[in-house]
Formats: C-alpha cells, structure tokens, sequence
C-alpha cells in the first residue's frame, strides 16, 4: 500500500441519526466532494470520536433522536478550529442558538453542502 499516492483528504466528522440518510450523504461526501468521512449515529460516538481525531470539517444533525441534540458539540469542534456546518429540518428562525454557525435545510444536496463548508471558509 503506497500512503504517498495520495493526498491527505479533510477530515470530516458527520453526525446523523438516520443510518439510511447517513450512508446515502456519506456516500456522496466522499466520493464526490473527496472528504475522509467519519460518521457517528449518536453523540456519544461522536465525542468518541472527538477524542481520537482531529477533524477540519464537521457535518452535523442537529436533532438527534432521543431529545438529544449536537448543538454542544459544534460549539466545541468550533473552538478547536473545525468549520463546522449543522443540518436541520428546521429553518434557521426556529434554531436561534446557531446564529453564528451555517446551516442547510434538510432535506438537502450535496451542492448545498459544498457550498455551506466553501462559505464557511471564507468566513475565517
């Protein structure tokens, strides 16, 4: 196996409580948009995760079944330095607690997905 072929690809942390949906987008996230995809199905898995990997991107359901929500945990990849973008089938007036943060409507392209990490870029 020949690791230098390969450029190192962003490290992207993708949090979704629906395996279907998570497998589908994960899916597209790496093939076409090129990231090296992490994915959790639960906060917990994503602190896990969290705890061994730095990630520059990260991806995440803001409900997460359960009553449990991944707003605590993009406030922390935030501080570390991540761009973080959260997906919600709410719009964003009804989620105040992430002004600061992108948001894309679900259900959702992965175009807008692109977009929303390409914004928040430029926004650092």
């Amino acid at each position: 196996m020949n690791h230098c072929s390969t450029p190192s690809k962003s490290k992207l942390l993708y949090v979704e409580d629906e395996v279907i949906v998570a497998l589908d987008v994960s899916d597209g996230l790496e093939h076409e948009l090129g990231f090296d995809v992490h994915m959790a199905h639960n906060l917990p898995a994503a602190m896990a995760k969290c705890e061994t990997t730095s990630f520059d991107f990260a991806l995440l359901d803001m409900n997460l079944g359960n009553g449990e929500n991944s707003l605590a945990l993009g406030l922390m990849l935030a501080e570390r330095g991540t761009h973080v973008v959260f997906a919600s089938g709410y719009n964003r007036h009804e989620i105040s607690k992430i002004d600061s943060f992108q948001l894309i409507e679900k259900p959702f392209q992965l175009s807008d997905i692109s977009a929303a990490f390409a914004a928040e870029k430029t926004d650092h």
